[in-house]
């Protein structure tokens, strides 16, 4: 049993609840939460009590709870270690009544702990300046193409409609067996393509007629990967002279076919 204390002054502070201020009174008993002195706390826990009652302080009834609960605690305490009947329960010798109570505490200090790191992160996000977010609507402008250029979407949307275009062409049931060529294969034929044209004087060669020879997925997909690694290369590039025209393949000038 610990020496009993000098008195303790206790301020009325705003505790938040009985846990809040029993923590408080372990604190200030320098005491082991894991070995609460029972006669100790609850003589000052209810010397609170008396306190807020005589400043005609309402005291809540979680507070009147917990000092019963105390008192029970202490009560149970003092009483010889063996096993007694108590509430119409068992309780065995070496059973520690206040094992709730200590866990309760244990519990509640972990969540103030945590509360204040959150709070200690809330204060240093608080030194940082924040924009708030603006209007950019009147600040958006179109940036246009030049005489030719293709946009992306442009790209995609007449993939879309050359698959569906050969979708329909085809026939219901075929079975044969497709070869498989790689991209860069297929950057093959289309250069090669653009030889057999630039024979014949031609640059410009339609963007669905590589698509033609083959309409599965995969095939379309392939071919598609390769142009857009013939364009990456710089050895040809889409060009579209009326606005949602026909897209075409333009071999550039200077490249090596």
């Amino acid at each position: 049993m610990l020496e009993k204390p000098d008195t303790l002054t206790i301020k009325l502070e705003a505790f938040e609840g009985p846990l809040d201020l029993l923590l408080h009174l372990i604190k200030e008993l320098k005491v082991d939460i894991l070995d609460i002195p029972m006669i100790e706390i609850t003589e000052q826990y209810l010397q609170y009590l008396h306190a807020m009652q005589e400043l005609s302080l309402d005291i809540a009834g979680d507070y009147l709870l917990m000092a019963a609960t105390l008192v029970e605690i202490k009560s149970r305490m003092l009483l010889p270690k063996k096993t007694m009947l108590i509430d119409e329960e068992f309780y065995e010798d070496g059973q520690d009544p206040r094992e709730e109570l200590i866990r309760q505490l244990v519990e509640y200090k972990r969540i103030q702990e945590a509360a204040k790191v959150l709070k200690e992160m809330e204060n240093e996000r608080g030194d940082y300046f924040t924009k708030l977010p603006a209007e950019l609507e009147n600040f958006r402008h179109a940036i246009p193409l030049n005489p030719g250029e293709v946009t992306k979407e442009d790209l995609l949307v007449a993939l879309q409609r050359m698959y569906v275009r050969l979708q329909k062409r085809a026939p219901l049931q075929v079975e044969m067996d497709k070869e498989v060529f790689s991209v860069e294969e297929t950057m093959d034929d289309i250069m090669e393509e653009f030889n057999q044209k630039f024979e014949e004087n031609q640059l410009q060669i339609p963007f669905t007629h590589f698509f033609e020879k083959n309409a599965s997925k995969k095939a379309i997909v392939n071919t598609f990967l390769a142009m857009l690694e013939l364009v990456n290369q710089k050895k040809i590039w889409f060009r579209q002279e009326v606005l949602y025209g026909e897209i075409f393949l333009e071999r550039l000038l200077g490249s090596v076919l």
